[in-house]
């Protein structure tokens, strides 16, 4: 079979699921059913991953009617995929255009999965009700996109119109269904009393109630305008060109007091409006926008003023709704009439909240009224018990006495620690053993006992090689001179000559007894170049050849460290330089520096070893671990009491430093912190 036959094939099955498609749009199916078989075709159809099939309900949110394999997507695993989702769902209906999107798009979108999606609109008397979408897989070719957008855009037009012919058989109940969406919407705006949710939830369910593209809610309080709300975005940016544009033709509007219809031309409209308008539809590209203004809220009773008669104030204008139409310049049937409904309670609950909100002290009072609650009714024993416990502990902290213990971290070291430093500038030739000679490759001095005086390290000096090589060159040199200044010597008849060459063969003698000292002396050094240890114990180093082999070393650096763990062990403690009051003061109280110290070994945690507190340092210095200022104190131990000595195992130290209350044991760095940061400074 070629393979301009399979693509043949693969274009038949295709227009044969669309035409089971076309046929389908007619039958009398329920949603759900109808729904479930087209997704399954259109799966099939463009061999996508999964599908599904997302549809408005009463309650004016998105829910899902019916999927095809959305489990293998990763969709539910994700627990930001639903809110992602939303918002690319939320586009297409308000623009109610197919579209399609990428994780190789780049830019900022975020999408639920890492599948190419296809999202088409599903309408019903010209309002998008609902949304097709599909997973494709993400390395489907960017020439096909367009492909699969046409083809979905067109499925979607036959689902369209089966929806179509079922509103029409269940209109006669489309106004109750109305009126029951309107009591959920200004349920839902009584939920609040904050003035941003209120205007979030009017905006988001009222542009479904309406059925229009885009509902924004905007308030003045004072002589400033601001958008609170626009639905379909989780927060407003009041820097956006949009924002900034709607917000001056709100301002403007408002001030008016009259609603505002525009439809398509703005030269009907008074000078003050017409230039804000203008500047509002280049921006956002709607073709019909309806700006309808809500007043305060009107008391409930009117008093009466000194004549008896009603003191009636004007109602000042607090805000406004804003309903645009993106695709259709006249306004719906029947949005104007609901438009207004809907403003007057939009207005009721921005007024309260607005209200609630000038109470000075709000949050405060609010606490103390949920405290206050506490002392009525069956609350007040359980109050009353738990005040009885707070007060219990509360007296516990303060007077119940307990050992305050100031934590370090540490090492265990021998006391008797030594370092090997470079006696010359050179270059390290070769570890030594104890007889002196090169280890073999591969073989390191780490954990090595020595003697004192052993062999460690020869380093080679190639500038004094040369130096000496020179020297011994000249002094050649100049014992030949002395020789053949002899025998001339002896065979001059010349007296002159003579006493010439014997001074010239005295000269050289003497530089030959001036080079001979100065070999010594270079010899000298050279003998130092060999490192030897300066006490008997173990080298601690680690990794010796890789560390020290062919690296050139300066006088005075630090090479080897030996220490000698036959002897005396203590501990090296690093303890918190604001912890060392704490030791000053017990120390001054009990008359005593030897504070009681307990231990654990990182090799033994199970078990707790004493001490005693030994040399504090007088300086502090930077921690090795952390970057912070820490003191060094050393703990005496005894080496018997231990299962095993190991060179810097690491230790967790508490040192004893008295009776303090309880509260102070436990909460002692708050104190502090109160004590540095608030107390000093008053």
């Amino acid at each position: 079979m070629t393979p301009d036959d399979n693509v043949n094939q693969v274009r038949e099955r295709v227009l044969q699921l669309a035409r089971e498609i076309e046929r389908l749009s007619q039958s009398d199916l329920p949603p759900e059913g109808f729904f479930q078989q087209f997704l399954n075709h259109l799966v099939g159809a463009l061999g996508a991953k999964a599908g599904a099939v997302w549809m408005m309900e009463g309650s004016m949110r998105l829910t899902l009617l019916c999927e095809l394999r959305l489990e293998e997507t990763g969709f539910h695993e994700n627990p930001m995929a639903q809110r992602v989702n939303e918002r690319l769902l939320t586009n297409v209906l308000q623009t109610g255009e197919a579209s399609t999107h990428s994780p190789n798009d780049g830019g900022d979108t975020q999408l639920p999965t890492q599948h190419m999606l296809i999202l088409g609109g599903l309408s019903a008397n010209k309002v998008c009700v609902g949304v097709v979408q599909l997973f494709q897989r993400p390395d489907a070719p960017d020439e096909a996109r367009p492909g699969y957008l046409q083809f979905v855009e067109q499925m979607s037009g036959y689902a369209s119109k089966y929806l179509e012919k079922r509103t029409k058989k269940v209109a006669p109940t489309a106004g109750s269904q109305f009126w029951n969406d309107f009591e959920q919407y200004t349920l839902q705006m009584q939920r609040s009393l904050d003035v941003n949710e209120v205007a979030s939830a009017a905006a988001s369910d009222g542009r479904l109630l309406l059925g229009c593209d885009r509902l924004s809610v905007a308030v003045r309080r004072g002589n400033k305008t601001s958008i609170s709300a626009i639905s379909g975005q989780d927060s407003v940016n009041p820097r956006a060109n949009l924002v900034r544009t709607m917000a001056e033709l709100a301002k403007t509007v408002i001030s008016t007091r009259e609603p505002l219809v525009y439809s398509g031309k703005v030269d009907k409209f008074a000078p003050q409006v017409e230039k804000p308008l203008a500047n509002y539809i280049q921006e956002s590209g709607s073709r019909m926008v309806l700006v309808i203004p809500f007043l305060e809220s009107e008391a409930l009773l009117q008093k009466d003023d000194e004549g008896g008669k009603k003191n009636i104030k004007p109602r000042l204008a607090t805000g406004c709704l804003i309903v645009e139409q993106v695709a259709e310049s006249q306004p719906v049937a029947g949005l104007e009439e609901r438009a207004e409904m809907l403003a007057d309670h939009v207005g009721a609950a921005i007024n309260n909240s607005i209200k609630h909100g000038r109470i000075f002290g709000l949050s405060v009072w609010k606490f103390l009224g949920h405290i206050l609650e506490w002392f009525h009714g069956r609350k007040l024993a359980k109050t009353l018990a738990i005040l009885g416990v707070i007060a219990v502990i509360i007296g516990a902290m303060v007077f119940v006495p307990w050992d305050y213990r100031v934590e370090g971290q540490g090492k265990l070291m021998p006391i008797e620690q030594y370092d090997v430093f470079a006696p010359w500038n050179g270059t390290v030739e070769s570890l030594l053993d104890p007889e002196g000679n090169p280890l073999p490759a591969g073989q390191n001095l780490d954990g090595k006992r020595v003697i004192a005086g052993q062999p460690l390290i020869r380093l080679r000096d190639k500038e004094l090689d040369k130096e000496r090589n020179e020297y011994e060159g000249e002094m050649e040199e100049k014992r030949k001179l002395i020789e053949v200044t002899r025998i001339k010597i002896d065979r001059s008849q010349d007296q002159a000559e003579r006493i010439e060459l014997q001074g010239q063969m005295q000269a050289a003698r003497l530089r030959v007894i001036n080079l001979q000292e100065t070999l010594k002396i270079i010899d000298s050094r050279i003998e130092s170049l060999t490192v030897r240890a300066p006490h008997a114990g173990v080298i601690t180093n680690f990794q010796t050849e890789q560390l020290l082999s062919n690296r050139p070393v300066n006088r005075g650096e630090l090479l080897l460290e030996i220490m000698d763990d036959s002897g005396d062990w203590r501990l090296e403690v690093e303890v918190e330089e604001q912890r060392m009051g704490h030791l000053r003061r017990a120390q001054i109280a009990q008359k005593n520096d030897s504070l009681p110290v307990e231990f654990i070994l990182a090799t033994d945690s199970e078990s707790t070893y004493s001490g005693v507190l030994g040399e504090l340092s007088t300086r502090a210095s930077t921690s090795q671990n952390e970057n912070k200022n820490v003191m060094q104190v050393f703990v005496t131990i005894n080496r018997d009491d231990l299962p095993e000595t190991r060179i810097g195992a690491e230790v967790r130290t508490k040192i004893n430093c008295g009776k303090r209350s309880l509260g102070y044991v436990l909460f002692g760095d708050v104190v502090e912190f109160l004590q540095k940061r608030f107390i000093v400074w008053l």
